[in-house]
């Protein structure tokens, strides 16, 4: 758990973010989800956890992408943020809503099964 500042400057770097992304051409048609940002205590580093919701480009290069933006935004982060440090920004794929997706799919397929075998479903967990 970060302190009262870590924090805040966490949620202001998720917010600017976004509207970053949104405003990017080349971001264009991508639909990002910035799930978290962690920042060091010492606020020189954030690593940004970025979903791709069905990214029509390979993962590597959507970093890529990310990553050749990074020093733009960390000058506009550092002009909102008005701190002696500008974190560097580390961008980092966070696949957890694609696995979600996909273990729903592999529930949503065994309840499928148990109904066409008669089998009646487990109920708990």
């Amino acid at each position: 758990m970060g302190t009262h500042r870590t924090i805040r400057v966490s949620e202001v770097i998720r917010k600017e973010l976004s509207q970053y992304f949104r405003r990017e051409v080349s971001l264009e048609g991508l639909l990002l989800t910035i799930s978290a940002v962690e920042t060091t205590s010492d606020l020189k580093e954030a690593f940004v956890f970025v979903s791709a919701w069905e990214a029509p480009i390979p993962k590597e290069e959507l970093l890529s992408l990310l990553h050749r933006h990074r020093r733009e935004w960390q000058r506009l982060l550092g002009k909102k943020l008005q701190s002696k440090f500008t974190p560097q920004l580390t961008f980092r794929l966070d696949d957890s809503l694609e696995r979600g997706d996909r273990i729903l799919r592999i529930l949503q397929e065994i309840e499928r099964e148990q109904g066409r075998s008669g089998t009646p479903p487990a109920h708990g967990f």
